[in-house]
């Protein structure tokens, strides 16, 4: 079944990686907007099927006015399982980086913790399969079309992801409000998977007991969290800062 991509760097950059999965591109018909004039030099490089409607028809396609001018019908991008995770970790010769998403159900999030994740040099996203908000349209919007670049890897069972992990030399440290350390105290120089919890609930019980470390992200002030992506953020580039500072 298609996917509907709309945005022009989500687009774009399936037009970089998968030309031939693009079925067509509809483009508003605007004048004076640059960065949809380089999408469309691209497309016509890529030789992709090109068609011109009005906005109130994007919007249609899209389910949202928020499409920039233009939408995309794809074949949807091929399942990759865990062990392509550790596949882009081995052959990089770094230290493992992997991002671990315990029950994400706004795509707004995701789609802003795959970019964190991708921008900090991150080896996957795991998701959940189920009660987790599946990779769409609004999650390639979100992430800028990082979805493209990373293993976004989904798994029935976190618990089991982590065990699998594990069994391959991987250290996992899960972000709560409850964490013994601070996540300024976690030792990034490992190889370490990060837990993100749901954004209601936080991680599961089942899933923390499975973390080596359980961190949390001082807070100064009365507020008890974090955004799901803005407390994934911190956390991936506090392991980058040590990691940086290590070299």
């Amino acid at each position: 079944m298609p996917e509907i991509i709309y945005g022009v760097n989500p687009v774009m950059e399936i037009i970089k990686r998968r030309p031939s999965d693009i079925k067509k591109i509809f483009l508003a018909h605007e004048k004076g907007n640059k960065s949809a004039k380089a999408l469309l030099d691209l497309a016509q490089r890529e030789r992709v099927a090109i068609e011109y409607k009005e906005r109130q028809a994007l919007e249609q396609l899209a389910h949202t006015s928020h499409h920039q001018g233009v939408v995309a019908i794809v074949i949807p991008r091929r399942e990759t399982g865990i062990e392509s995770i550790i596949a882009s970790w081995r052959t990089s010769g770094e230290k493992l980086l992997a991002l671990i998403l315990d029950g994400i159900q706004d795509p707004q999030n995701l789609g802003a913790l795959v970019r964190s994740a991708c921008a900090a040099g991150a080896h996957g996203v795991i998701t959940l399969r189920d009660r987790s908000s599946p990779v769409t349209g609004a999650v390639y919007k979100a992430s800028a079309g990082a979805v493209e670049h990373i293993p976004v890897v989904s798994v029935v069972n976190i618990a089991s992801a982590i065990d699998f992990l594990k069994a391959r030399g991987a250290w996992v440290a899960g972000t709560s409000a409850d964490g013994r350390q601070s996540i300024f105290d976690l030792d990034g120089t490992l190889d370490l998977a990060l837990v993100i919890g749901s954004e209601g609930k936080g991680i599961r019980p089942l899933v923390a007991k499975k973390c080596d470390f359980l961190v949390r992200i001082p807070l100064k002030s009365s507020i008890s969290s974090l955004n799901a992506s803005a407390a994934g953020a911190i956390a991936l580039y506090e392991i980058i800062r040590q990691r940086y500072h290590q070299k």
